[in-house]
């Protein structure tokens, strides 16, 4: 991106931190606000804003969305204005239904990076390189949202809201209700047997419960139909199904290996 961009961050936990320190780099002009005013003294502290504002208000070029999926759904009623809304929640429809209700210039956007830690001390700049940004067309400028996305070293790719909540329901939310049950399920058992793959496997489970819970309640039917595929299909593997554990290997060892 050649011009420069005047950018509200409105959330400064994780994502916009990360967003303000690669968009503070690239010479953007960053004002950010968060309702809690220790995570917006630590991201200016941190250099992800030049400057704080009391409330979610005023004139921006572009406003990125970066709280809490349901504190985002509000943040779409204030009193700000710009070019071009942008969010970054993990669930894309009810977001984008809103947003065309009142018709904004709204793009909804899903950055596909992150870690299990949270807030602005976690924050880094480079976290987005490489990854996808999910783009779904609204009433704003794709354009734009893109040179966002490829701005801080992200891949933009366009997907319709209902596709993009079907696709995550099968992948992103089911990957943390998996690594949850599993923490529950071993919760009885001793330490010891909790090995490398089991403490891998339960990293998501260390995340924020309650950004969780309002993700699965805004896309409940999709992930409920998802985690009911995944019950048949553990239960067929858990026959010892030799063609349906092959079948996993080979999935897996391309998803690993980028190929999918």
């Amino acid at each position: 991106m050649s011009r420069t961009l005047s950018i509200g961050i409105f959330g400064l936990g994780l994502i916009g931190s990360s967003l303000g320190l690669d968009l503070v780099a690239g010479g953007h002009d960053v004002t950010g606000y968060d309702l809690r005013q220790a995570h917006a003294r630590q991201a200016l502290s941190r250099g992800a804003v030049r400057r704080l504002i009391d409330g979610p208000a005023g004139t921006y070029d572009v406003l990125v969305l970066a709280a809490p999926p349901r504190a985002n759904l509000a943040l779409l009623k204030c009193r700000a204005r710009a070019t071009l809304w942008l969010d970054t929640s993990s669930v894309k429809a009810p977001i984008m239904r809103q947003a065309s209700s009142l018709a904004l210039p709204f793009i909804g956007g899903h950055p596909l990076a992150g870690t299990a830690e949270s807030g602005p001390e976690a924050a880094r700049a480079g976290l987005f390189v490489g990854s996808t940004f999910f783009l779904c067309p609204g009433g704003g400028s794709l354009q734009l949202a893109s040179e966002i996305a490829s701005g801080v070293g992200a891949h933009p790719v366009v997907i319709d809201a209902e596709a993009h909540d079907r696709a995550v329901a099968a992948s992103s939310h089911l990957v943390y209700l998996m690594s949850a049950a599993l923490a529950l399920h071993l919760a009885d058992l001793p330490p010891d047997f909790a090995g490398p793959a089991a403490r891998e496997m339960l990293r998501t489970a260390t995340s924020s419960p309650e950004l969780w819970s309002e993700i699965l309640d805004l896309n409940r039917p999709r992930v409920a139909a998802a985690a009911s595929q995944l019950a048949d299909t553990l239960s067929c593997l858990a026959s010892g199904d030799l063609a349906g554990l092959a079948q996993a290997q080979e999935v897996a060892t391309r998803i690993r290996k980028g190929d999918i």
